[in-house]
């Protein structure tokens, strides 16, 4: 991974990047790592965006799972963050319909109704991480980078 150091002085912004594997003219071609927050709580989501963005990561958001699975079919992800409980589908059929397609896709679920069952299906239908809201930032910045230092899905 490399860390790109972009501003002056006393303002600096650290930008996550990884390799493209696209050479430029005999050179590495790095982007930032994509996420995709599935969370119905607009307030939630908005806070979560403004990190992972000073984080140096390219964020996009969707309010409910119909609204990923339209963002998913034009763009890929890193790492997709989800909710549980969301209007229409729930987060665990998100996960579960698309790790059929995209076996390797990483997937974090958060949920604010935890339970043991709950847990064990997020990681059966392939859950890299399973989060009990109310989230802390720190800790999520680190669940993320460790998700997505993963060699697997």
């Amino acid at each position: 991974m490399l860390y790109l150091i972009i501003g002056k002085r006393a303002h600096l912004t650290f930008v996550r990047l990884k390799d493209s594997g696209a050479p430029v003219e005999g050179r590495q071609c790095f982007v930032a790592e994509k996420l995709l927050i599935v969370e119905d709580e607009d307030t939630l989501c908005e806070s979560l965006q403004r990190v992972f963005i000073r984080e140096g990561y390219e964020v996009d958001i969707a309010g409910s799972a119909e609204s990923a699975f339209e963002l998913l079919d034009v763009k890929s992800y890193d790492l997709i963050i989800t909710d549980i409980i969301l209007p229409g589908i729930s987060g665990i059929e998100l996960l579960a319909k698309y790790k059929k397609q995209n076996p390797a896709q990483k997937v974090i679920v958060i949920t604010a109704y935890a339970s043991l069952m709950t847990a064990v299906e997020a990681i059966k239908a392939g859950a890299c991480d399973f989060i009990i809201k109310p989230l802390m930032h720190d800790e999520m910045k680190r669940l993320v980078r460790i998700a997505l230092d993963r060699p697997d899905g």
